[in-house]
């Protein structure tokens, strides 16, 4: 990337994060059409390989002639400009751009720092619910299978303890052997959320390599919004 014009390297960053969101968005759907599926199950991968792919991506594109082109034009605005004499207005617009270019990017980079204590404390809302009960015994009104399984992927409803309206039961594609209509399943029910009925057996805790990849999917926004503020 050039440094000749900042304005043209913040673009390119959004290109990047553009691509970003399309490779990870659509493995994501990928993952969805053959669930289940690695992807489908473990989301937090699509972004870490969307991220590691932006790197040959740069490397490539930076290799096209348009890429180029750009970057000269870019520069040759940036010289004719130095070449001008600065008004008054001019300074103006170009303090409020940059003061603009800080408050955009340092709120991208410190959002993006925000969302890590958000991910590490939801990862535990279930094991949570499930400490702190009641586990309650709920009666299965239907198994599903889902048609774009290719595993036999099913989805689980229980009669909700308070109703016995049937909503369906979260965890309840992980059951084994897989729960038959009649059959009694432990759960519990948010508190907060009645429509939100998890399965209690089911192991709900965040395995170790899923903190590196939230990692590395933060980073990049972070980066995305120190390179907008300050490159």
């Amino acid at each position: 990337m050039s440094d000749d014009n900042d304005d043209l390297e913040g673009w390119q960053l959004v290109l990047l994060l553009v691509f970003f969101c399309t490779v990870g968005g659509g493995l994501y759907l990928i993952g969805w059409l053959t669930r289940p599926s690695f992807f489908w199950d473990h989301p937090l991968a699509c972004a870490a390989t969307a991220g590691v792919a932006c790197y040959p991506a740069r490397f490539l594109v930076e290799r096209f002639s348009w890429w180029n082109r750009l970057e000269e034009r870019h520069a040759s605005r940036h010289r004719r400009r130095e070449a001008t004499p600065s008004s008054a207005p001019r300074r103006a617009r170009s303090m409020l751009l940059r003061a603009l270019r800080v408050l955009t990017g340092v709120s991208i980079a410190l959002g993006s720092l925000a969302v890590l204590p958000i991910a590490v404390l939801s990862s535990h809302d279930y094991e949570n619910m499930i400490e702190h009960g009641p586990i309650q015994q709920a009666v299965v009104v239907s198994v599903e299978r889902d048609r774009w399984s290719k595993s036999d992927e099913v989805t689980v409803k229980v009669a909700r303890p308070s109703d016995a309206k049937p909503v369906e039961l979260d965890g309840g594609y992980d059951l084994t052997p897989t729960p038959q209509v009649g059959d009694h399943v432990a759960v519990v029910v948010d508190p907060d959320d009645p429509s939100l009925i998890i399965s209690a057996t089911k192991d709900w805790s965040t395995p170790w390599w899923a903190y590196p990849l939230i990692l590395a999917c933060l980073a990049i926004p972070f980066a995305v919004g120190l390179a907008i503020a300050f490159a």
